[in-house]
Order: structure tokens, then C-alpha cells, then sequence
């Protein structure tokens, strides 16, 4: 039997199960400095800005259904997406930054590893020629907050620099770990 979950490109219906895994890392954890989940407008307007606009990959992990599309009766347990990396300066315009949460309730099935293979895959269709990943540093995570760290470069990321303590959250300051990833020759 196949895994649990079906990997899909996201649609806006999907965009309250993608609140929900938001607002859980942003409440209870420091692996985001937001504080608070995001607004349905803020959401909507980020997605349409990532698919839309800058048509940058943005997928899902689901429950598995019978379709490899969108089904009312799916529960969203992992998002990924590519984001524009300051934006307003349109010299990075080739350089992306990732986003990969997986629902605290369904961690260590794999759907990490499936979402990331999903979005790497998808780039070469982009603009995109740099992948950064910036992470906090959980100290009180696995691996002394370095297990993540390695996670990606697993995947062929390098470190690339360290902000300590630049984040404040729930009572302790955090470091910011930046990794990059050379994914594409082919843009201009």
C-alpha cells in the first residue's frame, strides 16, 4: 500500500488548511518569527502572488483521495511553496525563498521528504536560479536545533551564513540559519 497522503499543486479552497499548519508553527513554535497566523486576505493575496504572479510552485500534501486534484473531502497536512526573495529590489528576481511545513500531527510519514522532492522538481519551469531556506534555530529542537539544518542540507543545501539572535520569541532570543541551493543554469 502507497503512502497515506497525495502530493498536489494548491488551490485557493486549500487556503484554511494551509491557515491551519500556519497559525500552529506561528503560535507554538520559533521555527517562524510570525506571532500570530495569517489573515484569509494576507493568504489569499500571498498565494495569488506566488502562483499568479510569479508563477513559483506551491503544493500540498493531502489525505489521500481518488484524485490527484482538488477534493472537498481532502485535509491539507503539508505545504510548500517558493516565495520571491525581497521582491521589491527586482535584482533577486532569480532567487527564491522556500517555505515546508508539515501538520505537527502527522510528522515522520515522509511527507516532508515527498513535498521537497515535489518542489525541487518543479523549478527548472521557473525563473528561479538560487533557492535560499532560512531557518530559526530551535535550540530546544532536535539536534540542538541543528537537525533541520541538516535536513536540508541532506537535500544539497549549504550553509551560508548565521544571525545570532536576531529573533525574540517566547522568552529567548533566536539565530537565523541561511542555506542556499544552486538549482538552475537555464535562467535569464
Amino acid at each position: 500500500m502507497g503512502p497515506e497522503f497525495v502530493i498536489r499543486p494548491a488551490v485557493e479552497n486549500d487556503l484554511p488548511g494551509i491557515s491551519t499548519i500556519l497559525t500552529h508553527y506561528a503560535l507554538k513554535t520559533v521555527l517562524t518569527f510570525a506571532t500570530a497566523g495569517p489573515t484569509d486576505e494576507a493568504l489569499r493575496k500571498k498565494f495569488r502572488n506566488i502562483i499568479q504572479e510569479n508563477q513559483f510552485p506551491y503544493f500540498v500534501a493531502t489525505t489521500r483521495s481518488s484524485s490527484q486534484t482538488y477534493n472537498n473531502t481532502d485535509q491539507v497536512i503539508g505545504i510548500t511553496y517558493i516565495s520571491p526573495w525581497l521582491p521589491e529590489r527586482s535584482a533577486y528576481k532569480h532567487t527564491g525563498e522556500m517555505t515546508l511545513f508539515v501538520h505537527h500531527e502527522h510528522q515522520g510519514k515522509g511527507i516532508g521528504t515527498q513535498l521537497m522532492s515535489a518542489l525541487l522538481k518543479a523549478i527548472p519551469r521557473t525563473r528561479i536560479r538560487e533557492l535560499l531556506a532560512v531557518m530559526a534555530v530551535d535550540d530546544k529542537g532536535r539536534g540542538a536545533g541543528l537537525g533541520l539544518r541538516d535536513y536540508y542540507v541532506h537535500w544539497g543545501f549549504r550553509e551560508v551564513g548565521r544571525m545570532e539572535r536576531v529573533g525574540f520569541k517566547f522568552e529567548r532570543w533566536i539565530d537565523v540559519i541561511f542555506l542556499q541551493l544552486h538549482v538552475n543554469n537555464d535562467t535569464h
